[in-house]
Protein backbone atom coordinates (compact mmCIF):
# COMPACT_ATOMS: atom_id res chain seq x y z
CA UNK A 1 0.00 0.00 0.00
CA UNK A 2 1.46 3.55 -0.90
CA UNK A 3 0.83 6.77 1.48
CA UNK A 4 2.09 10.00 0.61
CA UNK A 5 3.23 12.24 3.16
CA UNK A 6 1.88 15.61 3.39
CA UNK A 7 3.33 18.46 1.80
CA UNK A 8 5.65 20.25 4.62
CA UNK A 9 6.88 17.64 6.29
CA UNK A 10 10.30 15.56 5.25
CA UNK A 11 12.99 12.97 6.02
CA UNK A 12 13.10 13.43 9.69
CA UNK A 13 9.05 12.41 9.76
CA UNK A 14 9.93 9.52 6.98
CA UNK A 15 12.76 8.47 9.84
CA UNK A 16 10.37 8.70 12.13
CA UNK A 17 7.58 6.37 10.77
CA UNK A 18 10.19 3.96 9.36
CA UNK A 19 11.71 3.63 13.36
CA UNK A 20 8.42 3.17 14.51
CA UNK A 21 7.59 0.58 11.83
CA UNK A 22 10.89 -1.12 12.96
CA UNK A 23 10.27 -1.42 16.39
CA UNK A 24 6.49 -2.15 16.19
CA UNK A 25 5.62 -3.87 12.47
CA UNK A 26 7.45 -6.27 10.29
CA UNK A 27 9.74 -2.84 9.13
CA UNK A 28 9.54 -3.79 5.39
CA UNK A 29 8.76 -0.71 4.11
CA UNK A 30 10.44 1.37 1.27
CA UNK A 31 10.45 5.48 0.35
CA UNK A 32 9.80 6.88 -3.11
CA UNK A 33 9.80 10.33 -4.30
CA UNK A 34 7.86 11.96 -6.90
CA UNK A 35 7.89 15.78 -8.47
CA UNK A 36 8.26 16.80 -4.99
CA UNK A 37 6.13 14.48 -2.90
CA UNK A 38 7.21 12.17 -1.13
CA UNK A 39 5.42 8.21 -0.15
CA UNK A 40 6.14 5.72 2.04
CA UNK A 41 5.17 2.38 0.51
CA UNK A 42 4.33 -0.73 2.88
CA UNK A 43 3.85 -4.60 1.76
CA UNK A 44 2.82 -6.16 4.71
CA UNK A 45 -1.02 -5.62 5.88
CA UNK A 46 0.60 -4.95 9.54
CA UNK A 47 2.68 -2.26 8.71
CA UNK A 48 -0.63 -0.70 6.66
CA UNK A 49 -2.54 -0.65 9.50
CA UNK A 50 0.20 1.04 11.37
CA UNK A 51 0.16 3.22 9.08
CA UNK A 52 -3.17 3.97 8.99
CA UNK A 53 -3.92 4.09 12.89
CA UNK A 54 -0.68 5.71 14.46
CA UNK A 55 0.53 8.18 11.12
CA UNK A 56 -3.24 9.16 9.81
CA UNK A 57 -2.66 12.93 10.79
CA UNK A 58 0.60 12.58 8.59
CA UNK A 59 0.10 10.66 5.31
CA UNK A 60 -2.86 9.73 3.13
CA UNK A 61 -3.57 6.54 1.67
CA UNK A 62 -3.04 6.39 -2.03
CA UNK A 63 -5.45 4.45 -4.27
CA UNK A 64 -3.25 3.18 -7.00
CA UNK A 65 -5.22 1.07 -8.77
CA UNK A 66 -7.43 4.44 -9.27
CA UNK A 67 -4.66 7.08 -10.30
CA UNK A 68 -4.01 4.31 -13.01
CA UNK A 69 -7.45 4.11 -14.83
CA UNK A 70 -7.36 8.01 -14.40
CA UNK A 71 -4.17 8.10 -16.67
CA UNK A 72 -5.15 5.59 -18.73
CA UNK A 73 -8.36 7.80 -19.10
CA UNK A 74 -6.66 10.95 -19.69
CA UNK A 75 -4.72 9.43 -22.40
CA UNK A 76 -7.51 7.85 -24.21
CA UNK A 77 -9.06 11.53 -23.62
CA UNK A 78 -5.42 13.23 -25.01
CA UNK A 79 -5.36 10.49 -28.26
CA UNK A 80 -9.39 11.30 -28.97
CA UNK A 81 -8.48 15.17 -29.39
CA UNK A 82 -5.93 14.81 -31.20
CA UNK A 83 -7.89 12.73 -34.25
CA UNK A 84 -9.94 15.56 -34.25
Amino acid sequence: MKFLLHQGLGYSTVHQIGDYLRSHGTGHHWIERYWGSIFVIVSDQADEMILRNEFSGLLDAVNERRRTDERKSHRREHKTEARL
